[in-house]
């Protein structure tokens, strides 16, 4: 099946998502923070996230998701495809660490006028630890 986009794609099952590699810059991780209130001291404060037992700062959840979401758009070209994505978080991202997103499709159905493109995602550490995984459903509608 053909996505109308800049780089149109041709889904099949089995097919691999082009992955995405991100660092985690303490710089820009400062700023997300400050951005949106950050509260939570375990994602500020190093002192707080050792006495936890953490190494270091501890990434949010959501600035980590914001790449999930990035990453897709990237791929798709389109926003508007995005039904749903799940996540299930593993270990902790720390600062300076680079995570890598991967994912493939998995199935695809035929509902009515519409094609569910469902693909299994994972986010890796470069030493191969799985920080996060989940789901992401893709509806593409055929106006034929």
């Amino acid at each position: 099946m053909k996505l109308k986009s800049k780089n149109p794609i041709n889904f099949e099952i089995g097919q691999k998502i082009p992955p995405f590699k991100v660092k985690i810059e303490k710089k820009v991780y400062g700023k997300y923070n400050r951005l949106i209130h950050e509260i939570n001291p375990l994602h500020f404060n190093l002192n707080y996230a050792k006495k936890l037992g953490f190494d270091n700062i501890v990434i949010a959840g959501n600035f980590l998701f914001s790449f999930i979401t990035k990453w897709i758009i990237d791929w798709v070209d389109d926003i508007k495809l995005i039904k749903n994505i799940s996540m299930q978080f593993g270990k902790p991202v720390y600062i300076d660490e680079e995570i890598v997103c991967k994912g493939k499709i998995v199935e695809i159905q035929n509902v009515g006028n519409k094609k569910i493109i469902i693909c299994k995602y994972l986010v890796e550490k470069l030493s191969g630890e799985t920080v996060m995984n989940g789901i992401i459903n893709l509806i593409f509608i055929n106006n034929k």
